[in-house]
């Protein structure tokens, strides 16, 4: 038994090294997938740096005093007044000539009058890159009404600690590390589909592959179970995704490492322990995915056949994100004990430098097991079929 095992393991090994086709199948996306990421990390930590150093404001009337405090909070003002322009700012707005404005009066206010000064804040909602800079002004705008009262109050003979009857502190308790992982909340779909992805090509040539190529029918013949022959495949496909899990992890974290996070104010530390926390808890994933990758090669006709279907099982970690990225505070121990759904939990927990539950492994075994079994029972089952081996 365990040398008819060791034979077919030893015997998918050796096909797939040989199969370049599916070599680069495996190992090229997760390639891909963690240089798309880094990418766009830094282009996300360049676009912040950008929007906090370089805000220019359109500005249209007259508001010393205003204008003298966004100068000071390094706001760069740029007057667009009707008399050296064509269009006022609320069309030039409108047209896309211009980002967002600030609309103040045409006269600037006496400086005894103590009426309100009529501030319009004037953007397009639909332009989406407006929005950063514009909570930056809206703010300070705040800040310098805030503090324009502060004055008025105190000129006439009263403490300004009565405009504030309730005084609101934050306090945030968040380390470093935890506000990191944040921006790294894509990082466990990452994974997730890593794993899912891995063993694809190899799986697909292992079925439907040799069917196509009539070299199952020479394999059957020997006097040995199905399900052996099933069981050696499983552990092939297994081990070649574990391989491709170990390369996703190293790339990702050199690229932790070398990604400026300090510039955003966070640090992101997934340090030996936790990389290897990962990878155990994505080895039950690699088994499932394996298991149903064979069943579904098993009833392929062709290996184009077998990609197609085997491509689906690739959206699944996108159900469970979804989840978590919808509903991040609702947490209950039950979802560990869900395929995908806790893996993603789990993932998550540990890039912002927590702990998983000590029972968390365990429960990913114990519903990993049913799912591969009834897999490979089936994939056993259908590869005596007639109608699977002769198409």
């Amino acid at each position: 038994m365990w040398r008819t095992l060791k034979a077919v393991f030893y015997k998918e090994l050796i096909d797939a090294v040989r199969d370049k086709r599916a070599l680069r199948l495996a190992f090229l996306p997760p390639v891909y997938m963690v240089v798309f990421f880094s990418l766009g990390i830094g282009f996300a930590i360049h676009l912040q740096k950008e929007g906090q150093s370089n805000i220019e404001l359109n500005v249209s009337g007259h508001a010393p005093e205003l204008i003298a405090w966004l100068e000071e909070n390094q706001i760069t003002i740029q007057r667009h007044d009707t008399d050296n322009n064509d269009t006022d700012l609320y069309q030039a707005i409108e047209n896309g000539e211009l980002e967002f404005g600030l609309s103040l009066p045409v006269e600037p206010q006496a400086p005894g009058d103590k009426e309100p000064l009529p501030v319009t804040l004037v953007y397009n909602a639909a332009n989406q890159s407006v929005h950063g800079p514009l909570g930056t002004v809206r703010n300070l705008m705040y800040q310098f009404s805030s503090r324009q009262a502060a004055i008025n109050v105190m000129a006439r003979g009263l403490s300004p600690e009565l405009m504030a009857p309730v005084r609101i502190k934050e306090t945030n308790v968040a380390s470093e590390q935890q506000m990191g992982g944040l921006i790294l909340a894509g990082v466990p779909l990452l994974l997730l589909m890593s794993a899912m992805m891995g063993s694809m090509g190899f799986a697909a040539d292992m079925t439907a592959g040799e069917r196509e190529r009539r070299s199952l029918e020479p394999l059957l013949i020997n006097p040995t179970s199905s399900g052996l022959i099933i069981a050696g495949k499983w552990l092939a496909a297994v081990s070649l995704t574990l391989t491709v899990v170990a390369l996703t992890l190293l790339l990702l974290s050199i690229a932790l490492t070398l990604l400026p996070f300090n510039q955003m104010g966070f640090r992101v530390d997934v340090g030996a322990l936790a990389v290897l926390a990962i990878f155990a808890s994505l080895i039950p994933v690699a088994m499932i995915a394996a298991a149903l990758q064979l069943a579904l090669g098993i009833l392929s006709r062709s290996f184009k056949d077998a990609q197609t279907y085997m491509s689906l099982l690739v959206l699944l970690p996108m159900i469970p994100f979804f989840i978590v990225m919808t509903s991040p505070g609702i947490y209950a121990d039950w979802q560990l004990w869900v395929p995908l759904l806790g893996h993603q939990t789990v993932l998550k927990s540990l890039l912002l430098g927590d702990a998983a539950p000590s029972w968390a492994y365990t429960a990913f075994w114990l519903s990993a097991l049913p799912v591969v079994l009834v897999a490979l029972w089936f994939a056993g089952r259908q590869l005596r079929r007639p109608k699977v081996i002769y198409g």
